[in-house]
């Protein structure tokens, strides 16, 4: 196994208050192999981070509209792709994100963030 731990674990930064990324979720995203960093609280607490990079972002869906809006436009300017998620169950037939440790959900998360040639975003 020693050269797979050479490789870089995807790293996906999550936008939320206390508790948006709790025990189980990290967990799971770890068993997955990704680094699940967060929750982060603010844009200050984003840009004091040692390495504010990522391979994708999860914000939550709860923040005021502005505060939104003034994470993706940063996200954007460093090309850290994004989607919006909430932590509770998704409705059938809700086509936003979920951020739990259920598979499915990680999946769509990481698809919608890390295939190219998918252009929803947000």
């Amino acid at each position: 196994m020693g050269k797979a731990n050479a490789m870089r674990k995807i790293r996906i930064l999550a936008f939320g208050p206390e508790g948006y990324v709790t025990p189980p979720i990290a967990a799971s995203w770890d068993r997955a192999g990704i680094d699940l960093v967060g929750p982060i609280g603010s844009i200050d607490a984003f840009h004091s981070l040692e390495r504010n990079f990522g391979d994708g972002a999860v914000i939550d869906l709860a923040y005021d509209t502005h505060v939104l809006i003034a994470l993706t436009d940063i996200l954007d300017e460093l090309s850290i792709p994004s989607v919006f998620a909430t932590t509770s169950q998704i409705e059938p037939g809700y086509s936003g994100f979920e951020l739990s440790s259920r598979p499915e959900a990680m999946n769509a998360i990481l698809s919608a963030l890390l295939d190219p040639d998918d252009t929803v975003r947000h």
